[in-house]
């Protein structure tokens, strides 16, 4: 989980050995970031894993971004998909520190899957059929992710060894946005840092534009290219690549990566999904489902 390194998490190994609630005994950290620091636990009665995210307390500062936070972890709480890590619990420590704990998934994120690509068409179709069931259901219960891309993917293994991509962190995305509502301005910075990648933008959501969840779309667009060619469509700075994506049509593979052939419909698929104006994209991640 790569960023910033918070002074009030720093010193958080004092945590390791902790039981939050009563449940949770802290057994090791799995990384931190702006958004605070993630562990991995184990239920002490049942002896299941979890994972447990310690947010940063200046995210919920503002009693706004509290209560939208407790509405959208909520909205999470109810995800019960295969595809979806959905949260299991939310809840306060001593010190004031908000927590949530979420399933924990074992596996290698998608993003380390890239340095595979290119990827046989069959093994994208298998991934993004699953990825938009997840998003299908995660908007039908109202949430969007705001922040979607291979970093928030985790690639597990079903019982008979087929690939299963589970998406997490939804139900914080918000805290990325400022705590503005789902049909407001999506920003690129809270309290002046900046959070989440520009890579994975929907114009609308770079120029601070109303969103909804065609946003979710427009970033698996760019993933599924991604997965075709080894390769984002555009270079640069994040700012220069948001820029990008806002003004330019995104590149045939082709002159992308010359010499590599992919599968055409595929490559018409992502270029639908990464449509400019959001009315040129399926209309739900169902829809777009039924298109793939």
């Amino acid at each position: 989980m790569a960023g910033r390194i918070d002074s009030e998490l720093s010193t958080d190994d004092a945590l390791l050995g902790e039981v939050l609630a009563n449940r949770y005994l802290i057994e090791s950290k799995l990384g931190e970031g702006a958004m605070g620091a993630v562990y991995k636990a184990k239920h002490v009665k049942v002896g299941r894993p979890f994972a447990v995210k310690v947010l940063h307390p200046r995210l919920l500062e503002d009693r706004k971004v509290l209560q939208r936070f407790e509405r959208e972890a909520e909205l999470a709480g109810r995800l019960r998909h295969p595809n979806v890590i959905g949260v299991v619990d939310v809840g306060e420590m001593t010190n004031g520190m908000r927590y949530m704990v979420m399933d924990y998934a074992e596996g290698e994120d998608l993003a380390s899957r890239l340095t595979e690509a290119p990827m046989p068409p069959a093994r994208v179709v298998h991934l993004t059929r699953q990825l938009l069931e997840g998003l299908y259901h995660a908007h039908e219960q109202g949430l969007i992710h705001r922040d979607f891309k291979p970093e928030n993917v985790i690639v597990e293994k079903d019982t008979h060894g087929a690939e299963l991509p589970r998406i997490v962190d939804f139900g914080i995305a918000i805290l990325r946005e400022g705590g503005e509502s789902s049909a407001g301005p999506g920003r690129l910075t809270t309290n002046g840092l900046v959070l989440g990648t520009p890579h994975y933008m929907a114009p609308e959501q770079a120029a601070a534009d109303p969103i909804d969840h065609r946003i979710d779309l427009f970033a698996l667009g760019i993933m599924v290219y991604e997965m075709l060619c080894g390769k984002l469509p555009f270079d640069g700075t994040g700012a220069e690549v948001a820029r990008a994506n806002l003004l330019l049509d995104p590149p045939k593979i082709a002159d992308r990566v010359p010499y590599l052939v992919v599968d055409p419909l595929l490559e018409a698929f992502a270029r639908r999904m990464m449509a400019k104006k959001h009315d040129l994209r399926p209309p739900t991640a169902k829809a777009a489902r039924e298109l793939l």
